[in-house]
This record gives structure tokens, C-alpha cells and sequence, in this order.
């Protein structure tokens, strides 16, 4: 089993839609795949075809020691295992972020609990970094893809916070999401961002395509109903990296 963290240093990036989309790509594939939302807004599920917004998940867990978070879990039609956040008020929200500082490993030893084979993948949907989620997910991955828009101030995240992610988590890859090759300053952004990750791989570049939020507004996927557009090979594209990473890292790990 192997863990993997959606991160990004920028609000709207699209780390969800990525999490969600990748967690089904490789379900697809014959992977057994844990979808985990360790972030607070909760939305992961959205995606997965859940009608309303988890009210309980792994956050309870976090703020009540009688709970365990493996209550909650859920199956999408697509086989993937989700596992909400839930809702959270400002104050538990405070009391998850203060457990959290108190129990640096929480995150490591609770993903330690998943039972899944070799081949198998969790996927962590995280907040924006830096932040106590996004950091404890960074620290029990095995590879953290970075998702960054190519936008002047995602960039500027970016620089200052890969050291910190670097140090948390020896395999960083960028996901540059939103992609508009015709506007010329997301080309000068791009060049940017290839200086400032300093020879880290890029895992895939996805273009932007209006017609994703129609897809998800219908409880579709882009992949489905715009087979053919590019944002859709991209992802399978991203989709076919990650899987072709998972045994190549076993077979390391094996050597």
C-alpha cells in the first residue's frame, strides 16, 4: 500500500477535482483505492457522488476519543473507499488543528490502520499548505503531487513553501492544473516555475476545459463526457504516471 497527498500552496487550484478524478482514474485501472478528505470545507465527497456533505468522517475521530473514523466510511458505484472529513464547527475545527499539533503522527499511524494489498493506494485530499493537515499528509507520504496553477501568485506559494515540502516528503512532482497555453504570461509563469523546482518532475500538465463544472453539476466526469478534449488525456495521462510509479516503487522497495 502506498500513500499519495493532493497538495497545493494556493487556494483554488483544483486539488479536489484532481483528487477525486485520479482516485476514480485508478480505481478504473484495478487498483484498490482509499480516498481520504482531510480537508476541513469537506467537498470530496461532492465529487464522489455523495448528495450532501458528509456530517461526520475523520474529524470526529480527532475531537472524540470514544470515535474511530473507520465508522464512517463509504463506497462510491465506483468502488473507490471514501472517507469523509465532515462538518465541523470553528471550534472543533480549532480542537482537530490543536490534536493535531500535539500528535505530529496521527495521520501516519491512522492511514497505518487501512487494510489494503500491496497494490493499493490512499489518496489524501489536504487544505491549502501550509497548514497542520496538509503538512501531517505531506510526512506520511510516499509522494506528494503539488498542483499548481500557472498563475503569478500560486508560483509565488510555491517558492516559498517547497523547502518545508521537500523536507516532509522525499518524492515531490508537480501537477501544473488549469493550463491556458494562449495566455502569454501563464507561459512566463510556467518558465518560473520550471526554475523554481529546481529539477523536480513534472507529473503532468492539464488544461483548463469548461466543460468540467458542467460535468460534475451532472454527476459526471469529464473523462466520460468529454472523452476526447484535452483536459480529459491529460488526466489519464496523470492517471497513467501514478500507476506506472506504484510498481516501480515496489519493485525498489523489494530490491
Amino acid at each position: 500500500m502506498k500513500t499519495i497527498a493532493v497538495i497545493s500552496m494556493a487556494g483554488g487550484a483544483g486539488r479536489t477535482t484532481l483528487a477525486a478524478t485520479l482516485a476514480v482514474l485508478l480505481a478504473r485501472r484495478g487498483r484498490e483505492v482509499v480516498a481520504l478528505d482531510f480537508d476541513p470545507q469537506n467537498m470530496l465527497g461532492a465529487w464522489l457522488g455523495l448528495d450532501t456533505l458528509a456530517p461526520r468522517g475523520i474529524a470526529k475521530a480527532l475531537t472524540d476519543a470514544s470515535e474511530t473514523w473507520h465508522t464512517h466510511t463509504w463506497r462510491s458505484d465506483e468502488g473507490v473507499l471514501f472517507v469523509p472529513h465532515g462538518n465541523v464547527t470553528l471550534d472543533e475545527a480549532a480542537a482537530c488543528d490543536a490534536h493535531l499539533a500535539a500528535h505530529p503522527q496521527w495521520l501516519e499511524r491512522a492511514i497505518g490502520e487501512i487494510a489494503l494489498p500491496e497494490s493499493g493506494v490512499v489518496l489524501i485530499d489536504t487544505p491549502r499548505y501550509p497548514s497542520r493537515q496538509a503538512q501531517q499528509a505531506a510526512r506520511a507520504a510516499d509522494l506528494v503531487l503539488c498542483v499548481c496553477p500557472p498563475e503569478p501568485a500560486a508560483c509565488g506559494g510555491f517558492v516559498a513553501h517547497l523547502p518545508a515540502l521537500r523536507e516532509a516528503c522525499a518524492d515531490v512532482r508537480i501537477v501544473v492544473n488549469r493550463l491556458n497555453p494562449a495566455r502569454e504570461m501563464q507561459r512566463d509563469v510556467l518558465a518560473m516555475l520550471r526554475a523554481a523546482a529546481a529539477g523536480l518532475p513534472v507529473a503532468q500538465r492539464i488544461h483548463m476545459e469548461a466543460a468540467l463544472p458542467e460535468a460534475f453539476a451532472r454527476g459526471g466526469w469529464i473523462v466520460d463526457e468529454a472523452p476526447q478534449s484535452q483536459a480529459s488525456h491529460d488526466l489519464h495521462g496523470l492517471a497513467e504516471h501514478v500507476d506506472a510509479w506504484l510498481p516501480a516503487l515496489e519493485a525498489s522497495l523489494a530490491a
